[in-house]
């Protein structure tokens, strides 16, 4: 839903002061044209506007990168919300601000992600529009875009004033052409004032039409009132129009024009435009009477002050940006570069160069390009935008970017424009960048590690040629398939739980097992994080291959609980099962003893007795499932474990083993015992080994250590 911005408390005179400068729906200009551009360049986006926020409507006066819109809504308009702020409004994402999230130019087209705008403010302080930048991705600007923008945005609010002065300006020298033309018109209705002016006493006579100008009242201004001139404009002001009365005298003219800053009767000041003639000489032949018109040029004066300001500050922003502006003349030829052109050229300023020294700047094996770019433009009227090697007047090698068109006055090319900008610092960030990037991607290729990414649902979107070579896959082969396909199907519950933890966590660290194309397993050990950066949410995959460590613990584990004559578990196996929450189940549990072993090892010897301790636990692995465990305790003592057995299921397997003695190395007793939820695996244990005893306990007279 979009959330249009509230109107400014002046928004009346906001309004009013916009029409005044009847700048809507006019046409293009080359000055907000490139400043858009600049801007656009600056922030590095797409997108440059100089918008200017109507009643109901924000129309562009300049558009760079969105070709074909001149206007859209006000409710919908970002700019809206810019010209309530002091400073620049900078939008990094606009999908998380909860004012333009459901904006439809955030929506749909032109797809708004990063906004930054800066309010174009007019000397009186009302803001008209904005000097924005757009892009389709998010972002930030830092310090020195932020700085630029506003100062390009002042730069926008000059030339709109200096508008609205030339309106002024116009005005003003219409009155001063009208005011020229014949005293009878000035006496039948102008706001000039008739002046006579005694040079040698000072003295000046004023007509009661003066009160138009320095806002005395017509009895303060009785017709012909003598006023010190002094009075009015100070003695340095007044020494200046005496001596330059003199010098015109000097010289044989009997006109004379100056141009004298007076005080206003209300205190302030003005400036006034004197023309007349001198009508009578004094002794010695100087000057005597000097008479003629005046007129307030106070707008005018002002307007040129302001438009040296304005030069100075375009001056001061092109420093600031490296950007320089240049015409050349399609009749004659002549190319005029701005200051800022001349800095980049390396020349100094006011340096007028021919066509020919103007192309020889560009590297050789650029002018190709530039000339052809100058034909295009000036035949069909195509723009250029290009980016080429430069070599300044001092030998320096620079990158610019030349860009400009050609103007028309009806069908006939009059002039090409355009502007230079010194992009080298910009070229050489972006070849660091892409060589960064290259370095990155072999790095990302040839490590020894797996590092991938995948989507939210486990499919490979990329994956290093070491990790693929290690699985005995090509990369190809791997790419856009389910992780899943790598892996054993009683993994695939474990790998989803994965997903899972990473979609609420963001993140995930732990072992995941794959399969090599030949079925070996490797086990990697992986750290995992979600980006969510881009456009696309995925995962960013890093691991290590610990399989050997893997083998290796898994080795180390196993000599470490298994008996290294018969191969079958040992005591510490028992410990470990007691404190494994997970084998907190049922357990069957046989006691195995051997009948008569010392007799055997007595007799035969050690060697001999060892052999049938290898034999015996051969016997029993045979007659266990898979899941079972045959424990030798010691001697001639085995424990044998049925996982998740009965009473009945360890009866069955007892008796089976006693059916078949006869296959065994030797006799043996057993006796059964059960692990369940009210007893541990010792109480199971001491049970068979209870019962064991009583079986023997019923044989007449055995002795275990019978010979």
């Amino acid at each position: 839903m979009t959330r249009p911005a509230p109107l400014p408390p002046n928004e009346s005179r906001r309004i009013a002061r916009l029409h005044e400068l009847a700048v809507l729906d006019t046409g293009s200009e080359p000055l907000f044209d490139a400043l858009a551009r600049a801007a656009a360049m600056v922030a590095g986006t797409p997108i440059g506007m100089v918008t200017l926020v109507d009643a109901h409507r924000q129309w562009f006066k300049a558009n760079h990168g969105l070709p074909g819109v001149s206007e859209t809504p006000r409710e919908v308009a970002f700019c809206a919300h810019t010209i309530l702020e002091d400073g620049l409004l900078e939008i990094p994402d606009a999908r998380a601000d909860e004012r333009f999230a459901g904006n439809p130019l955030v929506t749909g087209s032109p797809d708004i992600r990063f906004y930054a705008g800066a309010p174009i403010a007019l000397h009186d302080g009302l803001r008209m529009g904005a000097l924005c930048v757009i892009d389709r991705e998010p972002r930030q600007l830092d310090d020195r875009q932020r700085a630029i923008l506003n100062e390009l945005a002042h730069v926008v609010s000059e030339a709109l004033d200096q508008r609205a002065l030339a309106i002024d300006r116009n005005s003003a020298l219409q009155r001063e052409a009208d005011a020229g033309e014949r005293l009878a018109q000035i006496i039948n209705g102008t706001s000039a004032g008739i002046w006579r002016w005694n040079v040698q006493t000072g003295e000046l006579e004023l007509d009661g039409r003066w009160v138009d100008i320095i806002g005395y009242t017509p009895v303060e201004m009785a017709p012909y009132t003598t006023i010190s001139l002094p009075t009015l404009s100070g003695p340095s002001a007044w020494q200046r129009m005496v001596e330059r009365a003199r010098l015109l005298a000097a010289s044989g003219s009997d006109e004379f024009d100056g141009e004298l800053q007076l005080r206003h009767k209300h205190g302030h000041d003005i400036w006034v435009l004197f023309r007349g003639r001198m009508t009578s000489l004094g002794l010695g032949g100087q000057p005597h009477w000097i008479q003629g018109t005046a007129i307030d040029i106070t707008a005018r004066k002002t307007a040129e002050t302001r438009l040296r300001a304005s030069e100075a500050f375009l001056d001061r922003t092109g420093r600031m940006a490296a950007v320089g502006g240049w015409e050349m003349d399609l009749d004659t030829y002549k190319i005029t570069w701005s200051d800022a052109t001349c800095r980049i050229h390396g020349v100094t300023e006011g340096y007028a160069p021919s066509m020919r020294e103007s192309l020889a700047f560009y590297a050789p094996e650029a002018r190709p390009l530039i000339e052809e770019a100058f034909t295009r433009a000036i035949s069909s009227g195509s723009n250029w935008d290009l980016e080429l090697p430069f070599v300044t007047a001092d030998g320096r090698d620079i990158w610019v970017r030349t860009f400009g068109s050609a103007e028309y006055e009806g069908d006939r090319p009059r002039r090409l424009v355009g502007a230079l900008q010194d992009i080298t610092v910009r070229k050489q960030a972006v070849e660091a960048l892409a060589e960064s990037e290259q370095r990155f991607r072999r790095l990302f290729q040839n490590s020894l590690g797996l590092i991938c990414t995948h989507d939210l649902d486990g499919v490979i979107l990329s994956i290093n040629l070491a990790a693929a070579r290690t699985l005995g896959y090509r990369v190809a082969e791997m790419m856009g398939r389910p992780l899943m396909d790598f892996m054993r199907a009683e993994l695939h519950v474990a790998f989803a739980a994965y997903l899972e933890r990473v979609r609420a966590n963001g993140a995930d660290s732990g072992v995941l097992e794959l399969l090599a194309k030949d079925g070996t397993r490797h086990t990697w050990q992986y750290n995992n994080m979600l980006d969510t950066t881009g456009p696309e949410t995925y995962v960013l995959g890093h691991a290590q291959d610990i399989t050997e460590r893997r083998d290796l613990e898994r080795r180390l584990r196993e000599s470490a609980i298994r008996d290294p004559l018969t191969g079958c578990f040992n005591r510490r196996f028992l410990a470990e099962v007691e404190a494994d929450p997970r084998q907190r189940i049922a357990w069957g549990c046989i006691a195995i003893d051997l009948d008569r072993f010392k007799q055997v090892n007595d007799t035969y010897g050690h060697q001999r007795g060892d052999e049938v301790l290898v034999a015996m636990a051969q016997f029993l692995r045979a007659h266990v499932r898979p899941d079972d465990a045959v424990v030798r305790l010691g001697g001639d003592e085995f424990l044998v474990m049925l996982h998740g057995a009965d009473a009945d299921a360890t009866h069955a397997i007892a008796t089976r083993m006693l059916d078949d003695r006869n296959e065994a190395p030797i006799g043996f007793t057993v006796g059964q015992g059960l692990r369940h939820a009210g007893n541990t695996l010792e109480d199971a244990i001491a049970e068979a080994d209870r019962k064991l005893y009583e079986v023997r306990a019923q044989r007449p007279a055995y002795s275990r250590h019978a010979g």
